[in-house]
């Protein structure tokens, strides 16, 4: 799911926001993009509402990345240090990609696996 946020975000955006999860929160760890490339103001109820966020998906095994963070919202993360929490991405597509796990090196995996035992 990728929820991209408006330019300014306060407390009415980041009810709005939550509203948004709600649905992405029933799942089965839950993978959330949130598009930062539209912000130029952020405040601390916002701020609140990410870390409320990355706490329930991490409750459910899943994960939030932030995309796209725009100058002004990333000296706000900075200042805070939620740039040291959250997983960040310069796009939303390199964000949604990061959630697709590498492919098994079958060629590996099959030599590594002992042969059934025959009685």
């Amino acid at each position: 799911m990728v929820i991209k946020l408006p330019e300014h975000v306060s407390a009415k955006e980041a009810r709005t926001f939550m509203r948004a999860l709600q649905p992405e929160l029933r799942r089965d760890r839950p993978r959330v993009v949130v598009d930062m490339s539209a912000v130029k103001d952020i405040d601390t109820a916002a701020l609140d509402m990410l870390l409320e966020c990355m706490s329930k998906i991490a409750r459910r095994d899943g994960a939030v990345k932030l995309a796209g963070i725009s100058p002004e919202a990333a000296t706000v993360l900075e200042l805070t240090r939620m740039d040291q929490i959250f997983e960040m991405f310069p796009t939303v597509s390199e964000a949604a990609s990061s959630f697709s796990v590498a492919p098994v090196d079958n060629k590996l995996s099959d030599e590594a696996s002992p042969q059934p035992a025959v009685a």
